[in-house]
């Protein structure tokens, strides 16, 4: 059974997607093709260019576990110059550089383009100047994630083919649509999620902006499944994380446990029906 595998955006709610891949790893099967958007497509990246389940988990708790092991990780074991990751333009924009964190969080041995992924790999972005959804299915893997990862006025993502690239969750959250092909059932991991309100003081400027993106997202997602739905459609259970929450990467993932379970039944259920 060829099983197409759709990773949605999320901010640091698409840890759990760690999670739902180690479900794949335990049942023995692999996604005919991944799809990802945002941070889906920098997961979806890893698992697709070789890396499993257990070792994408292991690199992101080595990565994530705390501020001090990140900074090591950055500026000692990549040896990345303070000035790399951040793009300046003018006073009035100070933004992270997205395709310099996609080749910070990225372990170095993956494949360097798309088409060299063991498994098919799908980067779901949006190209701004052209208002369009924008698939890719070849090219630099960095250049890809890079785009699709990039959170307008927060990460700023790379100029492909002489063209601006955004988030791909503007236009397609939860890129399900693009795993139907060749597949004979998707399944949709959704970790949108809805805002989380601080309510012991004010949303900083950051939140709010990620928190309405997350409300765009939602709607966009929901009005898609409703229109076309996959056969299995997963909402790991994290609103309880905010989108910058990435330091909670063992709560995320302990959250995540729940949906994992669910997810491995509904394929079972689905192999043992087509048998």
């Amino acid at each position: 059974m060829r099983i197409g595998l759709a990773l949605g955006g999320g901010a640091s709610r698409g840890l759990a997607h760690i999670a739902m891949l180690e479900a794949f790893d335990e049942l023995g099967i692999k996604p005919s093709v991944i799809v990802g958007c945002s941070i889906g497509a920098l997961i979806g990246a890893g698992y697709a260019g070789g890396m499993s389940g257990a070792e994408i988990r292991e690199h992101a708790l080595s990565v994530l576990s705390h501020r001090l092991d990140l900074a090591r990780h950055i500026f000692g074991a990549r040896q990345t110059r303070f000035s790399e990751i951040i793009a300046l333009s003018g006073l009035r924009s100070l933004q992270l550089e997205g395709r310099k964190l996609a080749e910070i969080f990225l372990p170095g041995h993956l494949p360097q383009r798309v088409e060299d992924c063991p498994i098919p790999l799908k980067v779901v972005a949006t190209d701004y100047e052209l208002l369009e959804e924008v698939v890719f299915t070849s090219g630099s893997v960095l250049d890809a994630v890079g785009a699709s990862i990039a959170i307008p006025g927060i990460i700023s993502g790379p100029r492909i083919n002489g063209r601006l690239h955004v988030d791909g969750g503007i236009k397609n959250p939860v890129p399900f649509n693009h795993a139907r092909e060749g597949s004979d059932i998707v399944v949709a991991i959704d970790v949108t999620g809805r805002p989380r309100v601080p309510h012991d003081r004010n949303p900083s400027n950051m939140e709010l902006a990620i928190g309405s993106l997350l409300i765009m997202f939602r709607e966009l997602a929901e009005l898609r499944r409703r229109q076309n739905p996959p056969e299995i459609y997963l909402t790991p259970a994290v609103d309880e994380f905010g989108a910058a929450d990435f330091f909670k990467v063992r709560e995320i993932l302990k959250a995540a446990e729940p949906a994992k379970d669910e997810l491995k039944r509904a394929i079972e259920m689905r192999i043992k029906s087509a048998g």
